[in-house]
C-alpha cells in the first residue's frame, strides 16, 4: 500500500483535490492498482480508535463504494445497496449522484418495507426509503435556492416518523432567516407545540425574533423557556449532569462509558467551546465599540485555553488592534510567531492575510508572504495576497508583477479579476508619478 498526502497549496495537491472532487478536508480516499476509487471516508470525530475502525473496514472491503458499486451491477433492485450507495455520495458531498439513488429507493421501496437504517451518530432507526424523502429534504433546504416544500411535505407523510425532530430541527434553520414573518411564527409555534421541552424550537425562534426585531415581548418569554430548559439539555450539557450520570456507570463497574460522557474528550470540548465563545464575545462588544476591557479580558482567556489554535491567536489580536494594543497584537501574532511557523506555508498565508488586512506589521507580513509564493509557486491566492501587502506598501511595480502572476495561475473567473486588479494596479502607480 502506497500513502500520498495531498495538500491543497501544492501544485500535485490541487491536482489530486480536482480529479477526485474533494470538497473537505480530511478526506481519505482508497484507490485501485488502476487508480480507480475503491472507497473514502470524509471528515474526523473523535476518539482516534473510532477513525482507525473505519479505516480497517475500507481495508478490509467492508461496504466499500467498490463493493457497493459491484453489488449494484448485478442487482440494481438491492434497495439496501443502493441507498447504501447514495450515503457514500452524499458523505462526499456529492448531492446530484446521491439524489439519484435516493430516488432509487423512492421508486424502488415506496412504502418503505424493504428494510431499515441506523444513523451512526444519531443512532436512530427509520426504513430507507423514510431516510430518503429526509435526505432529499435536507438538500433541498442546502440548496442555492433554498426551498423548504419537500421538508415540509415531509413533516405532513410522518407525523409520527423517527425523523420528524431532525426534519423540524432542520426547518427551524431555514425559517431563521427566510419565508415570511408569518410563515415563520407559525412553523415555530407548531414545532414548539410538538416539543415543548426541546431547545432547538426556542433557539431558532428567538433567533428570527431578534432579525426581525418583533414581536419582542414573545422574544423575551423564548428566552425563559430557554433558560429553563438548557441546563439539562444534549446540546447544551451541563458538566454536573455529567458528572452525576458518569457517578451512575461508575456504580455498574462501567469506566469506559464513565469516561464517554464526562472523561477528557468531553472537557477538552468544553474548553475549546469555551475558548471560542469568549473569542465571540470580546469580537461582538469590540464590534459595539463597548465593554472593551471587558473583551480584551476575555481574548486574554481565550488565548490561555487554546494557545496552540491559530485561530484564537489571530482573532485575540484582531481584538487587540482595535482596542488600541498593537504592542501586545505584535507580542501575540506578530514576527514571534511568525518564526515559529516558518515551514507552514497554510498558517504563513493565513498570518499575512491578517497583517494585510490590518494595514499593519507590513515588512513582516511581506516577508511571510514571499514565503508562501516560495512554498505554493503555482497557488494563485499566494501571489494575490503579495499583490495586497506591495499595493499597502506603494511598492506598485513588485504590486503589478505579483497580480499578473496571481492572474496567470487563477481559472475563471478569479482569473478575470485578478487582470483586473493587476490594471487597476498601473493607473493607480500611473497617478503617484
Amino acid at each position: 500500500m502506497v500513502l500520498f498526502r495531498a495538500v491543497r497549496e501544492e501544485p500535485q495537491g490541487t491536482a489530486v483535490f480536482r480529479k477526485f472532487g474533494i470538497r473537505v478536508t480530511p478526506t481519505v480516499m482508497m484507490l485501485g492498482p488502476d487508480g480507480s476509487e475503491v472507497d473514502w471516508t470524509v471528515g474526523y470525530d473523535p476518539p482516534a480508535e473510532k477513525f482507525q475502525e473505519k479505516i480497517e473496514k475500507m481495508v478490509a472491503g467492508v461496504d466499500t463504494f467498490k463493493s457497493l458499486s459491484d453489488e449494484y451491477a448485478k442487482n440494481p433492485k438491492d434497495v439496501a445497496v443502493v441507498f447504501k450507495l447514495a450515503r457514500k455520495y452524499g458523505d462526499r458531498y456529492d448531492e446530484a449522484k446521491a439524489g439519484q439513488k435516493y430516488r432509487e429507493v423512492i421508486a424502488l421501496d415506496p412504502q418503505g418495507k424493504a428494510g431499515a437504517y441506523t444513523s451512526e451518530y444519531s443512532k436512530i432507526t427509520a426504513p430507507y426509503t423514510e431516510y430518503a424523502e429526509y435526505s432529499l429534504g435536507e438538500t433541498s433546504l442546502r440548496s442555492q435556492k433554498p426551498d423548504a416544500g419537500p421538508m415540509t411535505a415531509f413533516l405532513k407523510k410522518y407525523p409520527e416518523g423517527k425523523l420528524l425532530k431532525q426534519a423540524y430541527s432542520s426547518l427551524a434553520g431555514y425559517y431563521r432567516s427566510r419565508g415570511s414573518q408569518e410563515e415563520a411564527a407559525g412553523f415555530f409555534a407548531e414545532f414548539a407545540a410538538k416539543f415543548p421541552n426541546d431547545t432547538d424550537a426556542y433557539r431558532a425562534w428567538l433567533a428570527r425574533i431578534v432579525r426581525d426585531k418583533d414581536p419582542l415581548d414573545k422574544g423575551f418569554e423564548m428566552a425563559d423557556k430557554l433558560d429553563a430548559l438548557r441546563r439539562n439539555t444534549p446540546d447544551n450539557p451541563d458538566p454536573a449532569v455529567n458528572q452525576s450520570v458518569a457517578q451512575l456507570y461508575l456504580l455498574k463497574n462501567d469506566k469506559a462509558k464513565a469516561d464517554e460522557v464526562y472523561g477528557k474528550a468531553f472537557m477538552s470540548g468544553q474548553v475549546s467551546n469555551t475558548a471560542f465563545a469568549l473569542i465571540d464575545y470580546a469580537n461582538f462588544w469590540v464590534r459595539q465599540n463597548a465593554n472593551l476591557d471587558s473583551a480584551v479580558e476575555m481574548a486574554d482567556t481565550a488565548v490561555k485555553l487554546q494557545p496552540d489554535s491559530s485561530y484564537i491567536l489571530q482573532q485575540a489580536a484582531g481584538v487587540y488592534l482595535k482596542t488600541g494594543r498593537e504592542e501586545k497584537a505584535l507580542l501575540l501574532y506578530g514576527p514571534a510567531h511568525a518564526a515559529g511557523i516558518a515551514s507552514d506555508g497554510s498558517a504563513l498565508y493565513s498570518y499575512a492575510r491578517f497583517w494585510a488586512a490590518q494595514g499593519k506589521n507590513l515588512p513582516d507580513a511581506l516577508a511571510a508572504s514571499k514565503k508562501t509564493t516560495e512554498l505554493f509557486p503555482t497557488t494563485y491566492n499566494m501571489w494575490s495576497t503579495l499583490a495586497d501587502i506591495h499595493q499597502k506598501m506603494k511598492n506598485y511595480p513588485e504590486a503589478i508583477k505579483a497580480a499578473e502572476k496571481a492572474a496567470e495561475l487563477a481559472e475563471a473567473p478569479a482569473k478575470e479579476a485578478m487582470q483586473k486588479k493587476a490594471d487597476q494596479l498601473k493607473a493607480e502607480a500611473q497617478g503617484k508619478k
